[in-house]
């Protein structure tokens, strides 16, 4: 019974160890992809900036002039889906991830010591 106990506790401690780890990667990856969308967002601004210039630019014809804003018109509209898919991968959810690798660790370290608990009692018996 004692060895059953084990090695149920041992699948256990792998599955939180293995869920630990995946919520860490998470979070790598999530920090990641932040650091893209900024450096995407820089470059947006610089490009809208771009055509504001080009708009300010005194006698442009009516096909350019219409082409500069359709262009500035895209980009604000791609700026404002990437502020906002930015915010959705900060915050909260990585608020979450830090509480769930924190409850994971807390399991393995009860379920460690549940072990021991267990070892202590299989000596007691061979005794």
């Amino acid at each position: 019974m004692c060895d059953e106990a084990t090695a149920e506790i041992d699948f256990q401690i792998k599955t939180y160890t293995t869920q630990e780890a995946q919520s860490e990667l998470t979070d790598t990856c999530a920090k990641w992809t932040a650091t893209r969308k900024a450096a995407k967002l820089v470059k947006m601004n610089a490009r809208i900036a771009s055509q504001d210039i080009l708009l300010a630019t005194p006698g442009l014809d009516a096909a350019t002039l219409q082409e500069a804003t359709n262009e500035r018109a895209a980009l604000l509209v791609q700026r404002t889906g990437l502020s906002k898919t930015k915010s959705l991968a900060s915050g909260v959810t990585r608020f979450f991830i830090g509480v769930d690798t924190e409850l994971m660790a807390q399991q393995v370290a009860k379920l460690t010591t549940v072990k021991q608990g267990i070892a202590v009692h299989r000596d007691t018996l061979s005794a």
